[in-house]
């Protein structure tokens, strides 16, 4: 088992419905208000030291987490039931993850529009619940105790099978709207987290959120990718004969990206404009010639696409359809909401070869 990837599988999840904060009220409350409450904003950061367990099942195990949150600032401590004992720390300016057991640290730097960056409580929140508003049932279903603290217990049903993000249980503290307890079954996966203890009034002192990291541990530095616009003449260079979506009736191509995603593998990335709004996004790169079959993902389906075996992807406004044809990836995204599937297979067969 390695936690650390099974994070990674769930990320999503554990992303989404981590530390929902807003204001303190009184009262009864739909499931709306409810959320509502939990999105506002907090004048200022929650302060609080919290321990919870995470389950994740076959995949990802079990594991013992304590929390220090101030100021904006925040350290996580997991120790899994395989020995892993990973410290990862927000101090403002900088993540950073250590590795106890293999020494090995990894630092990233974030700004305030950095993609690396933990996305606030609210904003946690707020992507879970805009996710989940259109395609699941919310509704309230009861007040429980969780970690010694009173809790509105809230169930989301997915209203059709087969969904990437499927039915979810969140437990949210009535005074600091800390999400205390989520039970997902998402990505084919059932995953549970509980708080077992939940201190707002703790004293936290600023060295928490200071790593002393040993002199023989292996330091590496992570960037984000950087693109870069580039002309149809450098795509061609590069990759020689390859399919593209043809302009016209209505359609423009508006950007051509070049994303770095390994040494020697490039992604292009065709954005196209309809009628001057941004309607598909289409990339092509060269196509692994070890590929190994990987085990199915919920949500992910099969299909034909320009005689080709291929994959789509329709979830709550976001579609996609992916193949490989002659030695390339390509893949069609909705730029678009009110793009279909079928859409985006039409674009695919228009396609033709440029050179």
């Amino acid at each position: 088992m390695n936690w650390k990837k099974s994070l990674r599988a769930a990320g999503l999840v554990v992303a989404l419905t981590f530390s929902l904060v807003g204001c303190n009220t009184e009262g009864s409350y739909s499931p709306q208000e409810i959320i509502d409450q939990a999105l506002q904003e907090t004048k200022e950061p929650l302060t609080y030291y919290g321990e919870y367990t995470m389950d994740m099942g076959d995949i990802g195990g079990k594991a013992q987490v304590k929390e220090w949150t101030k100021d904006g600032k925040r350290r996580i401590e997991m120790t899994a039931e395989n020995g892993e004992h990973i410290i990862t720390v927000n101090n403002g300016s900088q993540i950073i993850m250590y590795d106890v057991v293999k020494n090995t640290v990894h630092k990233m730097d974030i700004g305030k529009d950095s993609l690396g960056a933990f996305p606030s409580p609210r904003d946690q929140a707020e992507s879970l619940f805009n996710i989940v508003k259109d395609t699941h049932d919310v509704k309230i279903a009861g007040e429980e105790e969780i970690a010694g603290r009173d809790t509105y217990k809230i169930v989301a049903k997915a209203k059709k099978e087969d969904t990437l993000l499927g039915e979810m249980e969140v437990w949210v503290d009535k005074k600091t709207w800390v999400t205390l307890k989520t039970i997902t079954n998402s990505a084919g996966s059932k995953m549970t987290s509980e708080y077992t203890k939940m201190d707002e009034n703790a004293k936290i002192d600023d060295a928490q959120f200071t790593l002393d990291i040993p002199k023989d541990a292996k330091v590496e530095e992570i960037g984000v990718p950087e693109s870069e616009s580039v002309t149809l003449d450098t795509v061609k260079e590069q990759l020689g004969e390859f399919l593209m979506v043809p302009e016209g009736n209505g359609l423009t191509l508006e950007d051509i990206s070049l994303e770095n995603v390994q040494e020697d593998r490039s992604v292009y990335t065709f954005t196209y404009l309809k009628n001057g709004q941004q309607d598909i996004l289409v990339t092509v790169l060269k196509a692994k010639s070890n590929d190994t079959k990987e085990e199915p993902i919920v949500g992910i389906k099969e299909m034909d696409i320009r005689g080709q075996k291929g994959t789509f992807m329709d979830e709550n406004k976001f579609s996609y359809i992916d193949w490989q044809e002659n030695g390339y990836q390509y893949s069609i995204m909705n730029g678009n909401s009110e793009r279909t599937i079928e859409d985006l297979v039409a674009y695919a067969k228009q396609m033709t070869i440029v050179k």
